[in-house]
């Protein structure tokens, strides 16, 4: 592992260690035990909707017509990967870019379209932050618990949205930026080649095609959202779905603030705990639904990782 990479780990697990310190985890029990078998199921079929729609972003931005299954396993390695493994939240693309090669992609051509799926995931995410935080407004603003942080959440929502769809902007205007982002994510296979290049500039010319992924990665995004609500319904909490989805928007800004760490780890768990109270939420509350999403994500993540390596195994095994 290396050093940089431990080190984030490192704070990371520093995160979550004062953050199970801090708060009461006999009341995040409490709220855990009020989900059961059957909510925790519906909790993974709402996650798993979502993920169906934010995989499907990169349809337009795909070299060649795939089968959308080949396409949604793609995206769900790739999220698992970066969700359970030790490695970055930028790591995981790689794992989406194999996953097409192996569904049949070339692979200069699949390195070029997840990083594309990237850049226009990167801006649908920044809109997302900025959407859910200014739909919550009047909501906020009539509470008098909310009202003061009002103006912070503003700007911390500009910030961040400004700044992932700025570097959005920046890589449309020109295909170096992802050919840098390829060189260090596929080192020697991808970016050095003349069919990377001339890939990644025929999918930028496309306009079309990149309004299209963003908006259905928009959708994928606020799919997320939903997903956060059907969480706390399934908690037996009455927040409103607007609040949810502002709620869901700011950790997720704040895990892409801080995807350098690997996993989320601490972040995602210290987000939810902190942001909770901000909508009338217990922090424990907060904390409950950060262990409720780090379950869904294994119990997901255990399978197709199984499933990917077995897959891999057998091709090793039919060319050697």
């Amino acid at each position: 592992m290396k050093l940089r990479l431990l080190l984030a780990l490192c704070l990371g697990l520093g995160i979550l260690a004062a953050v199970l310190a801090r708060f009461d985890l006999a009341a995040v029990a409490t709220s855990l035990s009020r989900v059961g078998i059957g909510g925790f199921f519906l909790i993974v079929a709402a996650g798993l909707l979502a993920e169906i729609v934010l995989a499907s972003g990169i349809v337009p931005l795909l070299p060649q017509a795939m089968p959308f299954a080949a396409v949604v396993a793609s995206r769900q390695l790739r999220d698992s990967a970066a969700d359970t493994l030790p490695i970055t939240q930028l790591g995981g693309i790689a794992f989406a870019a194999r996953a097409l090669v192996l569904a049949g992609t070339r692979g200069p051509l699949a390195s070029a379209a997840v990083i594309a799926d990237l850049t226009t995931e990167t801006f649908a995410q920044g809109l997302y932050v900025l959407v859910g935080v200014i739909a919550s407004l009047s909501l906020l603003a009539k509470s008098a618990l909310l009202s003061p942080y009002v103006g912070a959440m503003l700007a911390g929502a500009i910030f961040l949205s400004l700044g992932s769809m700025g570097f959005a902007a920046a890589q449309l205007g020109g295909s170096r930026w992802a050919e840098r982002l390829g060189g260090k994510l596929f080192p020697g296979a991808a970016a050095h080649t003349q069919a990377f290049r001339e890939a990644i500039h025929l999918i930028y010319r496309r306009r079309g095609r990149l309004l299209l992924s963003m908006l259905l990665q928009l959708a994928g995004w606020m799919g997320s959202g939903l997903w956060l609500w059907v969480m706390l319904k399934v908690m037996g909490l009455s927040t409103g779905f607007w609040a949810a989805i502002a709620l869901q928007a700011l950790v997720e800004g704040l895990r892409s603030a801080m995807v350098f760490i690997p996993a989320a780890i601490g972040v995602q768990e210290a987000g939810y705990a902190v942001l909770a109270p901000l909508f009338g939420l217990p922090p424990e509350t907060g904390l409950a639904l950060a262990v409720l999403r780090r379950a869904r994500d294994i119990a997901v993540a255990v399978p197709v990782l199984l499933a990917w390596q077995a897959i891999e195994a057998r091709r090793a095994a039919r060319m050697g």
